[in-house]
């Protein structure tokens, strides 16, 4: 569990003294991702990429030290916890937006209650149920108010509430999805949807000074394939990669003026079932077969080259709370599936649909395929099903509104890169939840239970207590934690973070 100490982050003013137009930035550097976000307005969409990009522009008011994970103050230089349902903080005063104007309270204010507002239709509002109101105390000094207690809503602040100045409220909503007024290390200075992105370093920025050899000009290219991203690194094209396959490693290697590398970080791989017609897969003891027949170490030996551990949870080590290495899930153990088949009653087995997505995780569809394979040995007759992600989350809905009805089973990955328990036990285990194939009650009240706790301790158990429950359920099929790989040009100095988050400003051009 992440603890409060002495429940004030600081961090000392001469670290960050405000720098005029003289910047000691220099040089390009051109990163390759596996896609663009969906929009450059930070309020708008729950898109990883765009939790990656956003923070280039629109400054988050809280951010996490490189090789740590530890949560540290970045535009408010001051952070209190008054209790679980009240965090003061207090911005920077050298902070200004790109206009020159200053970050002030109320632009917290706005931000926050943009995407709460009904009329921007934000996919992000669900994400704020717990959140109140923040009360102005003055310019620079503010206090976040929630409904309940939620230990979770500073590290909410990792991945979403990105500040953008109140004058966008006269602005165009297409011209801030391109270029909103942020506070950031960079601007954007050109965008061409599914081409590239350019952003130039922010002169004004109050962190010019904490990251001197920053580069000065940063290009961001969408190359959805894996082998173009690597051709595109090999000849110079690109300077950083992200989504390397692990048997592409080599490749990278062999060039002397080339390196990969990988981490181990946050995403959990995992199957579902969906439950909530009943059916075979409505019977704990099928799902627990389900369980016993997939061999995921051989999975991550093999398909994955070892570059995933095998896991046992759906929280990881960052989370704020409930994460607890001790935890098992089931093993592989097909002499039990089989057993567990014949007392459900399903000694022959059934038909079913597995979905998956198609590239947009290591090996979803590879892995995909192995399962089944692995699951047609206790005669569940399934074959994989790749999808594109949009047709993949057409094909999920339509299964949880019961459009589509049936034995079927989907098989994907929860990132979680802001640690946030609650939020990810909602999104993928209660039964209102955009990936959740199933609704027990007595899970969803635990849920709710653990994510309003405000005693650390007995929230940590509460969390733990959920954890066991969904294995008594056999909600899922946890597989893997995996490694996110890297590939990146010896030209710059580059360390890759654990947390699906790329900071263009902690690259150094050599």
């Amino acid at each position: 569990m992440r603890k409060w100490i002495a429940s004030v982050l600081a961090v000392a003013m001469g670290l960050f003294l405000f720098t005029p137009a003289a910047a000691p930035y220099q040089g390009t550097v051109t990163i390759a991702l596996t896609d663009e976000p969906l929009t450059m307005d930070p309020h708008r969409e729950t898109d990883f990429i765009g939790t990656m990009v956003w923070p280039w522009v629109t400054d988050r008011l809280v951010t996490t030290q490189l090789g740590t994970g530890k949560i540290v103050p970045w535009l408010a230089e001051k952070v209190e916890r008054l209790d679980a349902k009240r965090i003061k903080m207090t911005l920077r005063k050298d902070a200004k937006f790109f206009d020159g104007s200053p970050v002030t309270s109320e632009a917290v204010q706005y931000s926050i209650g943009r995407i709460l507002d009904p009329e921007m239709k934000s996919r992000q509002r669900s994400l704020w149920n717990t959140f109140d109101r923040v009360e102005i105390l003055d310019e620079r000094t503010f206090i976040l108010h929630n409904k309940v207690p939620d230990n979770g809503l500073l590290n909410r602040f990792l991945n979403w509430g990105q500040i953008l100045s109140p004058k966008t409220r006269t602005m165009d909503s297409a011209v801030v999805s391109r270029t909103p007024l942020g506070s950031g290390p960079y601007m954007v200075k050109e965008l061409v949807k599914g081409q590239r992105t350019v952003f130039e370093a922010n002169p004004g920025w109050w962190g010019n000074s904490q990251y001197p050899d920053r580069p000065k000009t940063v290009v961001l290219r969408r190359i959805q394939e894996a082998s173009t991203r690597i051709k595109a690194l090999e000849t110079g094209e690109v300077d950083v990669i992200t989504g390397v396959p692990h048997h592409l490693v080599p490749e990278i290697k062999k060039h002397a003026g080339l390196e990969a590398s990988a981490v181990p970080a946050v995403r959990i791989l995992f199957m579902g079932f969906f439950t909530r017609f009943g059916g075979p897969f409505g019977d704990v003891k099928v799902r627990q077969a389900v369980n016993h027949a997939i061999d995921a170490e051989k999975i991550q030996k093999t398909l994955l080259g070892g570059y995933a551990d095998v896991f046992h949870q759906l929280l990881h080590p960052w989370s704020y709370a409930g994460y607890n290495p001790g935890k098992r899930w089931y093993g592989f153990d097909p002499a039990k599936a089989r057993q567990l088949m014949k007392e459900a009653g399903y000694e022959n087995g059934f038909p079913a649909e597995f979905i998956t997505t198609n590239g947009r995780y290591p090996a979803d569809r590879e892995t995909c395929e192995a399962v089944a394979g692995m699951l047609r040995e206790i005669k569940v007759q399934t074959t994989c099903s790749a999808l594109a992600f949009p047709l993949f989350r057409k094909t999920f809905t339509a299964y949880q509104n019961e459009q589509k009805k049936g034995a079927a089973m989907y098989y994907m990955g929860w990132g979680n890169g802001s640690g946030e328990s609650g939020l990810v036990l909602r999104g993928s285990t209660s039964c209102k939840g955009s990936f959740s194939g199933h609704c027990f009650p007595d899970l969803e009240e635990a849920i709710e239970k653990a994510a309003t706790t405000a005693e650390p301790k007995e929230q940590q158990a509460a969390f733990e207590r959920v954890t066991d429950l969904m294995k008594e359920k056999a909600t899922h099929k946890i597989m893997f934690k995996i490694h996110d790989i890297f590939g990146f040009n010896k030209r710059v100095d580059f360390k890759p973070r654990h947390d699906e988050q790329l900071h263009a400003w902690e690259i150094v051009v050599k």
